[in-house]
């Protein structure tokens, strides 16, 4: 697969970009962070789960 941006870090700084440059549809952005592989999704940090279900909701108003 190919992406217009690659984005390596999703700190604070790393999230902000990518969530802007993600807001142009024609574009795709891969966002890559190194840290602990989690055995499944009941393990991931509270704040990851909530801005995942906030883009998938965004994802999903613009299919509308």
């Amino acid at each position: 697969m190919r992406y217009d941006v690659v984005i390596i870090g999703a700190g604070s700084a790393g999230n902000v970009l990518a969530t802007r440059l993600s807001e142009d549809k024609e574009r795709s952005v891969l966002l890559l962070e190194a840290g602990p592989d989690y055995p499944d999704l009941n393990h991931l940090p509270n704040a990851t789960i909530i801005m995942m279900a906030e883009r998938i909701a965004d994802w999903i108003k613009v299919g509308k």
